[in-house]
């Protein structure tokens, strides 16, 4: 935001923007319109008037909403010289929009970089915010998860499941179709639990590899020990 500021003012101070109020393209346009294009017929001055001014009128404030730096470099220096409390809402309302336009163009590639760069600079030498890093690449392989088994004795076992390849079309299986089940009988107790089956690549049901595993044992406390 203070980039852009100082650009405006350098502009300013250049006398390449502010130079003859927002409708300064406009102003050019006339100018041009009346040494390049004449019209001696005057057929402009009767589109004016049987419009009502409005065909002029359209074309002055399409150009200014298009001649954003303008509004921006008038705005500020009316702002500097009688304060924001001098603006109309509807002036206010369009400088805001020209700042944001203009601040969301330059801001995104900028903040983009640096918060890029910092990924960059933890992964390979601090060693920290893999997932961050990963999931901004939009990978679709490398895919994990963790499935928890609470054991008879109260432990919690822990496994972190992987798929390096993750299949990008499905078919149906026609062996989920012909198994037979009960009405009640859950997913995981069938031989072939999935109703898809990967059509691209090999099986993730065969592709799948325990990566992680470990136990997290209950704790116990003393009256939870058996008496004597």
């Amino acid at each position: 935001m203070l980039l852009l500021e100082l650009g405006i003012e350098i502009c300013i101070r250049n006398h390449l923007l502010a130079t003859s109020g927002y409708h300064t393209l406009y102003e050019w346009y006339r100018s041009m319109e009346s040494e390049h294009f004449p019209d001696p017929t005057g057929l402009r001055a009767r589109l004016e008037q049987w419009t009502l001014g409005l065909y002029p009128a359209c074309i002055k404030y399409l150009m200014a909403a298009f001649d954003v730096p303008e509004v921006m470099a008038v705005t500020r220096i009316n702002i500097c010289k009688n304060g924001m409390m001098s603006l109309s809402r509807s002036v206010l309302i369009m400088y805001y929009t020209s700042v944001f336009i203009y601040f969301w163009i330059f801001s995104t590639p900028v903040v983009s970089l640096i918060f890029g760069s910092y990924l960059y600079i933890c992964i390979n030498w601090f060693h920290i915010h893999f997932d961050e890093a990963f999931s901004s690449l939009r990978i679709a392989n490398y895919k994990s998860f963790t499935r928890f088994h609470v054991k008879k004795d109260g432990d919690l076992e822990i496994f972190t499941l992987a798929v390096d390849k993750v299949p990008k079309d499905w078919k149906l299986d026609p062996r989920w179709e012909s198994e037979g089940r009960g009405p009640h009988q859950l997913s995981h107790d069938r031989k072939h639990p999935s109703k898809w089956r990967s059509a691209s690549s090999t099986d993730p049901v065969r592709s799948v590899r325990v990566v992680d595993h470990f136990t997290i044992e209950r704790t116990r406390t003393p009256d939870m020990e058996p008496s004597s």
